[in-house]
């Protein structure tokens, strides 16, 4: 006799690593880490001369800023330390924060010294910027990898032979029938004998 068996075949869904947050992270964490430490360290000035004059600022490990240029750097690694926990935050941060590093690097190379009269910077300054946003950029491009969609529900049957299961199943009622069957009687000469049949034709 043969059996159906139904069971759920759908495919699960898998959202697979994303390539940009891990990253995203850790620029931020550095950016913002650099930004603090200059703060603390160097210039914390937070006067400006816009949009022609000329603004100077302490050096930190080479990096010369005051206190908009700290202020900058600590920003935008909040910004993506916050954007980063999910795949799409940590693109659209990244995308963010890299074109304002970008764009600032260029006004700063024209400039000269330092970005519209508010944020003091050197060529060290600049590099770290253009890098920065450039790197953050590419992340910005980075998908998941190892991505599954989930398939439409379906349902699987398979047939399955059941005869052999049956046929032991029916020799064990049987066995079990024939050792309830037997029962002991006393015959007039004293001896136990055991005999067969049916409890009903003993009663």
């Amino acid at each position: 006799m043969a059996r159906t068996e139904t069971y759920d075949d759908t495919v699960k869904p898998r959202s697979g690593i994303s390539l940009a947050k891990g990253p995203v992270a850790m620029i931020g964490i550095a950016s913002l880490v650099f930004g603090v430490l200059g703060f603390i360290f160097a210039n914390q000035s937070f006067t400006f001369d816009i949009p022609d004059g000329t603004v100077n600022g302490d050096t930190f490990l080479g990096v010369e800023g005051n206190g908009w240029t700290w202020t900058a750097f600590a920003a935008a690694g909040l910004l993506l330390l916050l954007g980063s926990p999910v795949h799409w935050g940590a693109k659209s941060m990244a995308f963010i924060v890299g074109v304002v590093m970008i764009v600032g690097a260029l006004i700063a190379i024209s400039d000269g010294t330092d970005i519209l009269g508010i944020i003091a910077t050197n060529n060290w300054t600049k590099l770290i910027m253009g890098a920065m946003g450039g790197v953050l950029v590419l992340l910005a491009m980075m998908p998941r990898v190892g991505q599954r969609r989930g398939g439409a529900p379906m349902t699987t049957r398979h047939e399955r032979d059941d005869t052999r299961d049956d046929v032991e199943q029916q020799r064990r009622f049987e066995r079990d029938r024939d050792h309830d069957t037997t029962a002991p009687v006393e015959p007039a000469n004293g001896r136990a004998t055991t005999t067969r049949g049916p409890l009903e034709d003993r009663r």
